[in-house]
């Protein structure tokens, strides 16, 4: 049996995805005009954090001759995701949900399934986030960029007692699907009508949360 779904939260719940990228390209354009240097960390670290990215991106201005004459590199690292983090909250705590996510929580919610967020958000403002869409009470727990996404699995199973097959993994990144590869749960591609989905030809996927429910019960038939 299903025991437990677990959701990322970009992408899969939320309409933010354009969002985190748009907001790197404005904190940094006062340094990096034509957003080349943006445009290159983003493509070479897709998977990074925004702290590591921050880093990559000040490190890359930093050999550019471009970092600011006031600031080390650090400094603006740690600025810079201090930056993306605020505007990144006031966006994505008013965007629009992905189709059929609040039914879709509410339907397995009422089933009794255990749900949890899996994400590479950091914790604490991912929290807020869920609370802003008035979803937190659907979430058992929210575990964020802390750690990685299998190690995030793995703790929600010794939380639950469930086993990695029991277990379904909802999200739209390769990281998403190569971290419940890793872990051995099931993983269904959250997709939403974007053609260039990079995990659109994972066999198990839906474009609308909705259609969640009665995946879950295939799943649950073919593993019977």
């Amino acid at each position: 049996m299903i025991k437990c779904v677990v959701f990322d939260f970009d992408g899969t719940l939320v309409d933010s995805n354009e969002i985190k990228r748009a907001t790197f390209f404005e904190i940094v354009r006062p340094w990096d005009s034509s957003g080349e240097v943006v445009a290159t960390v983003l493509e070479r670290w897709p998977v990074a954090d925004r702290y590591e990215k921050a880093r990559r991106i000040a490190e890359a201005l930093d050999d550019r001759k471009l970092l600011p004459v006031e600031s080390s590199l650090e400094l603006l690292a740690s600025r810079l995701a201090n930056d993306y983090t605020a505007r990144c909250e006031a966006a994505i705590a008013n965007c629009r949900e992905m189709p059929g996510a609040t039914i879709a929580l509410e339907k397995l919610f009422e089933m009794g399934l255990p749900l949890f967020i899996n994400s590479a958000t950091p914790a604490i403002p991912l929290r807020q986030l869920t609370d802003l869409h008035n979803w937190g009470h659907f979430f058992q727990a929210v575990y964020g960029a802390e750690a990685t996404k299998a190690e995030n699995l793995q703790s929600i199973a010794r939380a639950l007692g469930a086993a990695c097959t029991e277990m379904v993994h909802v999200g739209d990144q390769l990281d998403d699907q190569h971290g419940a590869e890793q872990f051995g749960c099931h993983f269904v591609a959250m997709t939403a009508g974007i053609t260039e989905s990079p995990v659109r030809s994972y066999p198990l996927l839906v474009e609308d949360l909705r259609d969640l429910p009665a995946l879950l019960d295939e799943i649950y038939r073919e593993v019977s």
